[in-house]
Order: structure tokens, then sequence, then C-alpha cells
């Protein structure tokens, strides 16, 4: 940290009660959103309240320093980027303040979908719809004037706002809302003396406050009245429009309404601490329709058709868009046929559901009537229907990404809009643009409100070839200002379009660098947004572009530098990762405490940077980093969930394998990810090693020593490993007959050292079906808590063991099977990441899951299915690394064909215990707070017994009640009347520190 970071945090904090960040790592997380750019920030200042901004605010003032508001950082224009200090809303000014009838008042990083959720119980909602709703803040939906599908029947964020708390560039707090010029015929009385600290007013005199908003209106007022002409021929009413500051109709009828002006202004006219909403009934009823055209613009005649109609929504998507929505699940194959060259969505809402039903009908024979050649693919009026329809735009947008290939959808013109009855005449003109410029583009509109989102298909910017960027914006701006349009609709101006704002208004332009003036004389508030004189900004800031020579830091994976940046460069930071949507799963950490270091967009950031600064290279292996990396267990959950798919989880065990490299393991992850070196010294003195794990006074001193927590559950050692014990029978490798090749099991840690009836249940599944088994004797463990751990060095040599035990097996067609999904992940993903081994695909591309095996015979019609009746309800648990594995729930669907057993999904997302990380005194307590809402269902079930393939799972749900918990493959030998004594399990486990 310079000497300049280090004065503003010890001077900051004495003012203020928040975080304040001004170490490498965090600057580099925060350089970043979800745009093409990149600007390394001063600090980062995350405030717990109004004072502290105020705090901020003044010592900024004082200090000529520049503060960027941001919210969840998921704009596309760069708009909460700065080289000053970024002001995170998100992490503890998120609360709503109160909620009355018609109103509520919330602070800015309060996301849309948790004010919703909140609302929704008493019958209403903020309705403006963006598309990244659920991680999307309030305070980042005032910054742009967010509008979403909807806005042509719900209008935009601009038009729920009643008034808006506003800390101004020079500290000073006032509630802004629709101000009457009749307070300013009244003389402002005389103000007391405020004392300073340091220099900065320590104090607020509301009489000072009062005055100074009353100037201010004053000034504006009259700003606004000597341009009045101006203004209205230069700012035409439009259904979208977010470019400059809105200052049509701010000015009307003797009153000024500060939060018309205010709102889409990007924090350049100050910071929002509070914001008082208007609410709206939900909408009881919704009908929606998809129809498929053969020509885009048949799609725009009937939008244009329809739309008097008054739809609450209506959206065009193109070719490209609905074929990924196609690849992306099989009820959309079924709906969109693959000659359809464009699709529309078309939404009807109201508090009546007959109402809904005829409007919707009335405008599908509006389009029938139109003799144009149309599909009508699906229409329906069930509110699960109608989401999964609207889940077409939300889950193929951000797949463009992960299209192949060098070009990537960029987002830089994609936030056009033109009015709806001139939109099929614009999208003609402008193909020609992209004509011109050898580009295809993608296109995704809010048809009736005239909102285009082109994508064009570029290699990733740089600061060499931002110049194509610029040339496309110019050539396409051009057209939409023949048209009347606008440059931006929704998404801002920012970096992206502050550079042709003076092109669309001409002399308006002066007005509103009067109003940035008039609000922040100093140009401390956002600065370089909606006003600059560089007429280069659009590319000023690109992200930077991989350094000639990249290998100053040596790399622990298996990939190159290049391979390494382009991983990090596919992450566009949409900021879905941040989502904490109870049906995702990603990301344990970020759910349990929603910041911008827990998201895993986080390390994609913070790796890309240091890749692309040299002076940076050091502290890939510092301390700091280690406070980044520690948020994250290798779920892989993210990157399964992410709709690019980018490799977060390799990521951070580079990072990690780096900081390992440099400073070796801590003791107590030396000793967890080492679990199955002491499970063999734990069997052969299993009478000692039970008796020591079942004991309060004893589990105090392993906790002391080891750093296993004395409040886990754990199980009990068996007598032997069943390797060198019972596995002793299939050492030999059974010949093979005809088309009966024998199963190599590969049996992981767990049914090794501890739960030999596992074992013995899969071994006489596959008997019972006459599959001859063979369990290698010199298999080690996976190594999969080392990986996790980023010991590279211990797991290489793991990896390498397994590879030359597994290798001629595989190379004969035999079928490594893994009852551990953690085994099956590390022998299939990880090794090949791991080691540069000739062998390691021929391994890997042999490895299959007990389960999925299983199926595989049940989908060739050899699975018997001879099961009797189990007249149980059955909790199942999803393992994260089961589904990382992309196969679904094979055992599941399995335990499905037995008579009278009914399966209930457990659908509480990550257990929390991964492995080691459960284990560990240190995470402990955060493991239970990640996996609470599974443990909760465990203790207050509607079944009779949980089960899960994984045995990390199956100790979190058994943490805290007497609920047995098995593996699947037991219920199935116990169906089969294979293993009897499975029965047993089944009885509640009363043993306070030991598993069932």
């Amino acid at each position: 940290m310079d000497e300049e970071r280090r004065g503003i945090y010890e001077d900051l904090s004495s003012l203020i009660e928040g975080d304040i960040r001004c170490d490498a790592s965090s600057r580099a997380i925060y350089s970043a959103d979800a745009s093409l750019y990149a600007i390394d920030p001063l600090a980062i200042v995350a405030p717990k309240h109004s004072d502290d901004v105020v705090a901020l605010a003044r010592y900024a003032h004082s200090k000529n320093y520049s503060l960027t508001p941001r919210g969840a950082g998921t704009g596309t224009t760069g708009s909460c980027l700065g080289s000053g200090i970024i002001v995170d809303f998100s992490r503890y000014m998120n609360q709503i303040e109160w909620i009355d009838e018609e109103t509520v008042r919330v602070q800015p990083g309060i996301t849309r979908a948790r004010l919703n959720q909140e609302l929704a119980k008493s019958g209403r909602y903020f309705a403006p719809d963006p598309a990244n709703a659920d991680v999307t803040t309030i305070g980042g939906m005032l910054g742009v004037n967010s509008a979403g599908s909807r806005s042509v029947h719900i209008g935009t964020t601009r038009d729920h706002v009643h008034s808006i708390e506003l800390v101004t560039s020079t500290g000073h707090r006032f509630e802004a809302g629709l101000e009457s010029l009749r307070i300013l015929t009244s003389l402002p009385p005389q103000t007391s003396h405020v004392p300073l600290v340091n220099g900065i007013t320590s104090t607020e005199d509301p009489v000072l406050e009062q005055n100074y908003k009353r100037t201010l209106v004053s000034k504006l007022a009259k700003l606004l009245e000597d341009n009045e002409e101006l203004i209205y021929a230069k700012q035409p009413s439009m259904l979208r429009n977010t470019c400059g500051y809105i200052v049509r109709k701010v000015l009307l009828e003797g009153r000024v309404n500060l939060p018309r002006l205010l709102v889409g202004s990007e924090g350049t006219l100050g910071m929002f601490t509070a914001a008082t909403l208007h609410t709206t009934p939900l909408p009881e009823f919704r009908g929606i329709a998809l129809i498929l055209f053969g020509q885009t613009q048949a799609a725009i005649q009937a939008m244009q058709a329809i739309t008097p109609l008054r739809p609450s929504a209506c959206d065009l998507l193109d070719r490209r868009l609905i074929s990924l929505a196609r690849e992306a699940d099989d009820k959309f194959a079924q709906l969109i046929t693959p000659a359809a060259e464009a699709a529309m969505l078309v939404e009807v809402t109201g508090l009546n559901e007959a109402d809904v039903k005829r409007r919707l009908q009335s405008m599908l024979q509006k389009v029938r009537s139109l003799q144009i050649k149309a599909v009508f693919a699906s229409e329906s009026y069930d509110r699960e229907d109608v989401e999964f329809l609207w889940s077409l735009p939300r889950r193929v947008v951000p797949h463009l990404s992960r299209l192949g290939g060098v070009e990537r959808p960029v987002p830089f013109v994609e936030d056009v809009a033109v009015s709806p009855d001139r939109l099929g005449d614009f999208l003609s003109d402008a193909q020609k643009v992209f004509q011109k410029h050898q580009v295809t583009a993608s296109l995704y509109t809010h048809a009736a409100s005239g909102q285009v989102h082109f994508r064009p298909f570029l290699p990733t910017p740089t600061q060499q070839t931002g110049h194509k960027l610029e040339a496309i914006a110019r050539d396409l701006y051009q057209i939409v200002f023949r048209y009347e349009g606008t440059i931006s609709g929704e998404h801002g101006d920012g970096l992206s379009r502050t550079a042709f704002i003076r092109s669309q208004y001409g002399d308006l332009y002066r007005v509103f660098q009067q109003v940035k003036d008039l609000f922040d004389p100093h140009n401390l508030m956002n600065p370089g947004k909606i006003i600059s004189d560089d007429p280069h900004l659009t590319t000023r800031y690109l992200r930077p572009s991989l350094p000639p020579e990249p290998q100053y830091v040596k790399l622990q994976v298996e990939w190159t530098p290049q391979e390494l940046f382009n991983e990090t460069s596919a992450c566009n930071g949409c900021g879905s990762c941040k989502s904490t949507a109870v049906d995702l799963r990603m990301c344990p950490f970020n759910k349990r405490e929603n910041t911008e270091e827990n998201s895993p967009r986080a390390k994609a950031n913070l790796l890309r940077t240091f890749l692309t600064r040299r002076e940076l290279a050091h502290r890939w292996s510092e301390e700091e980093i280690r406070e980044v990396t520690d948020s994250c267990f290798n779920c892989k959950q993210c990157q399964l969930e992410c709709p690019s798919n980018v490799d977060i989880p390799y990521m951070v065990l580079e990072l990690k394998a780096n900081y390992v490299a440099t400073h070796g393991l801590k003791q107590p992850d030396w000793v967890l990810s080492r679990a199955h070196s002491f499970g063999s010294l734990g069997c052969s003195t299993f009478f000692l090693a039970n008796r020591l794990i079942g004991n309060r006074l004893s589990r105090w001193f392993i906790e002391k020593i080891v750093g296993i927590s004395r409040y886990r559950k754990l199980p009990y050692f068996a007598r032997r490993t069943f390797v060198k014990g019972p596995g002793r029978a299939y050492r030999k490798l059974p010949p093979r007959s005809g088309n009966n090749v024998p199963v190599v099991y590969f049996m992981g840690d767990y049914a090794n050292h501890h739960d030999h009836q596992l074992a013995r249940a899969f071994i006489a599944i596959l008997e019972h079906h006459d599959i001859q088994i063979h369990i290698p004797p010199h298999q080690a463990s996976s190594g999969m808590a080392m990986i996790s751990a980023g010991d590279f060095v211990a797991a290489r040599d793991v990896a390498t063991t397994n590879i030359r035990e597994l290798v001629e097996l595989a190379r004969e067609d035999y079928r490594i099977v893994c009852t551990e999904p953690a085994s099956a992940i590390a022998l299939k993903q990880e090794y090949p990441r791991l080691v540069d081994h000739p062998d390691v695909q021929i391994v890997a591309d042999q490895v299959i899951e007990a389960g999925a095996f299983l199926e595989e015979l049940h989908l060739q019609g050899k699975l018997k299915t001879d099961f009797k009746p189990l007249p149980h309800r059955l909790g199942y648990h999803t393992p994260c690394h089961l589904k990382a594995l992309g196969k679904g729930t094979p055992l599941m669907r399995l335990l499905e064909l037995i008579p009278e057993l009914e399966m209930i999904p457990i659908e509480e997302g990550c257990s929390g215990m991964a492995g080691t990380f459960g284990m560990a005194r240190d995470t402990f307590d955060q493991s239970l707070e990640i996996g609470h809402r599974l443990i909760e269902r465990m203790q207050n079930p509607d079944f009779d017994f949980g089960t899960t393939e994984c045995a990390s799972c199956k100790m979190q749900m058994e943490q805290g009640t007497t609920m047995p918990t098995l593996h699947p493959l037991k219920i199935l030998a116990l169906a089969y009347g294979l293993l009897p004594e499975v029965e047993a399990k089944l009885r509640p486990n009363n043993q306070r520190l030991i598993v069932s």
C-alpha cells in the first residue's frame, strides 16, 4: 500500500464506521464490472449508513478525491468504474427502512429481488423489471433509470420514485422530491457555526442543509426556465431515453421534479442514500404467447399491430438467440421450429383471469389476420409456464458468451431505442451498418417500446483494436439520430456512450454541463460519465490485453498464460454469480455473505488484473490473496451455473497453489488434506481411534492438536481398510467374457476406511447383475482434499500413483466406477488439469460415477428391477460434485423404480460440508451457516430418512439430528434383498459425535 492510500485508510478509519480497502487485491476486484472496461481505483469504501456517506463526501471534497457509487456492478457501460474512491452501497446499505400501503423506503444497496420478496407478503411489488433482477440493486436501477420488458405497460424506474435522499459532493444531505418554488419566497434564516474536525465539517446543521437545497433548486429552476425552448426542441418525449440528463418536464407548473432529473444521472450529481418508491399491486393473472416467424420484419409487423391493444410486454428475439434456446432446453427444442428466424413473446397481465385471456386471444387473432407466416408455438396462463417462457431471453442472452471462437458478443451499442412504429425500417438500416463493417450482431428487442439490444460479434477489443468499436458506434448512432431515437434507452451512458451524447443533443449539451456544475462544481461525482470532453472515451479504458511475455509467474495448473488469460476474459462480469436465489447453488460463500470479494467473478477480475500487470506479479502469493481464495471450496457450482461456463474453480486453485508453493499449507489444512493417510492408521488402531473420536474430552484435545472441530459428527473407523481386508477377494482381474467386461472399483476414502457396507452394497448389486469386480490393490486416495487445498505437489504424487495403477485397465476399456462423486470428479476432471502425463486422459475417459453406470445398464435394458417394496418416504439431497459430473441424479431416478418408496427431493442448496472444510475447527461454523437450510430440513423432515451419494454431505445431514442418511446404493441393495442388514441403519442414531 503506497503512502497516499495508507493516508486515506488512516483518515477514513477515524471518520466512518464502514469498511475501507486500499489493497491491490480489492482494487483489482473492483476495477471491473460487466462492461468492456477496467480502471484501477484509489480505494474502496463500503459505508454502513448515511452518516458515513456524508463524512466520506466531506473528506473526499477536502482532498479533491472523486467518488463513484457502485451497486451490484452489473452495468454494461462502465458507469461504476473510476480512478478515485469506489463507494460500495451493496455491502451494508441494503435494508428496507419501512413499508406502508403504497410506498416503501429503501437503502440503495438492496436488490430488486429481495425488495419484491418482502413486498409480495402484502401483495405488492416494485414494478420495473431489468433483466438481471436477482442481483440488480435499487441504487443501480435509480442510477440508470432501469426499465425492462414490461416498461411499455408499467413505465421505467423514474415513474416509480417519490423522493430520494441525496448526498452531494460537498457533503450536503437533503431529501429530493417534487419541490414547490414557493419555498424560495422565504429568506433563509441565520445558521449557527458548525465545528470542524481535521478541517472537515463534523456535524450537520438542518437549517444549513435546507438553505443549500433552496439555493440549488432556485438556480436549477432558473436554468431550466431560461432554456425551456431548447430543452423541448432537443429532448423530445420518448418511451425510452436515459441519454444525458433528462431535463424535459423537470420544471413544470411551478414545481421542480428533482427525482425526474436525478434518476438516470449515474451518480454524477450526488450519491443516493435512500429512496421512497411507489409500489404496485401484484398482477394476479398473467397470460403469455410464443409466436414464431419466418422473417424478422413479419415479427415487427405483428408487434406494431398488437401494440395498440396494450400488452404488458412484447419482446423479439432473432434466429441466433432462439437457436441457443433450442440447444439449452429440450422443451424449447420442442416448441421452436428450426426454420424460425424470429420469435415474439407477448404477455398480458391483469386482476381478472377472464379479461387476461380475452385480451391475449384478441392480440393473437390480430396477428392471424395479418396474412403473415406465423407459428403459434405456445399460449399459457399457468404461472409456471409463463415463467418458463420468460426464461427464454433471460437464459439465452447471457449464453451468447458461451459461443466458441475468437469473436464474442460485445456490449457497446446494446442500448439504442427508436419509436416502435419505425422499428422495422431502423433495423434494416442498422443491418447495413454492420454489413459495412463486416460484423454480425445478435438482436433482442423490447419491441413494443422500441428498445433494441445489439451485440456485435468481435474479437475482445483492446486499445489497439478499439478504433473499430468507435467506427461502428459512430455509424450506427447516425442512423439512430436520423430516426429521432436515442443511443441509450435503459442501460445508461457510462464510458460506452458519453462521448456521443453531444452528437445526440447538440446545443442542449451545454445545459447538461450547467446542471453538472450546479450539483457538482468540482467534478468529483463519478467524473467522465455523461459530461466529458474526451472524444475517445469509448475506448480509453478498455481492459488491457496480455503482455507479450507474460510468464513472470510459474503457473501451477496445466495451462499457458494465454489460456488462463482467455479464461479470465470469458467472464463478462454479468454478476449472475452474485445471485442469492434459492433455486441456484452458486455461490455458497456469496449466499452466506453477499460481498463482492465472495463472488466468483471477483476471482476472474483478480487474476486478469494480475496477469496484465507485471508489477503485481509478487502479489500472487501474498496473504491478501488467501482472503479471497478462502471463499471457495471447489464445489464447482459457479462454473456449472455460470451463463458463460467460466472455470472460476481452477482460477482459484491456481491462486491457492501459488500461495501453497510459496508458504506451504497451514498445519490444520495439511492434516485434514491428508485424512486418507490417517484413515489407514485409524483402521489399524480402530479400537483406540474409535474410543477417542467418540469421547467429548478426547475430541477437545483432538481439536486443539489436529484442528478437527470437536462438535463435528465423524464416522467410526473400520477394523481394517476394505482394500486390504474384504477387497483382497477382488484383487485378481477377472477374465473378460464376451460383452461382459469386469468393472474396476475405485473406492474412495470413505468406503475404504469407514463404510464397508457401502462397498459391499455396490459389489452385491454388480454381482446380482453377473458383473465381475476388480479392486486395484494399490489404488490411493483420489487426492481431492489436497487439490482443493492447493497442495498440487502432494496431489500430483497421488494422481500419478492412481494413473499408473489404472491406465492399463483403461486401455482395455474397463470402466472405472466410483461410489464417491468427489473421486469421480478428481479422476475425470481434476487430474487432466493437474498433471502433464500422457496417460491421464485415457484414465479420465473411462471413469464413471456408480449411479450413472447403473443407469446406463437400465437404459440398455440390462438392469434388473426385481425390487421388493420399501414403504418409506426418502429425502434425497443432490451433492454438488454429482451435479458437476453433468449426469443429473441417476440413483434418484433408479430409486423411483422401487415399489412403495416415495422420493422427496431436498432442494435446500449446498450442504456446506465440502469435505475437510466442514470438519475444520476454523471453518466449522461457516460450514453450518452455509448448510443451515439443509440441516434445518433434516431436523424438521417430511420424510423417514435421508439419502445422498456424498459422504461429506451425509455427515452434514446428520449434524444436529438423530435421523440417519444412507447412500442410495444401500437402499438399492436393500430393495434387491441383497443386504438385509441395511434395515438396521434406518433407525435413529442417538450418538452425538458419530454418524450412522
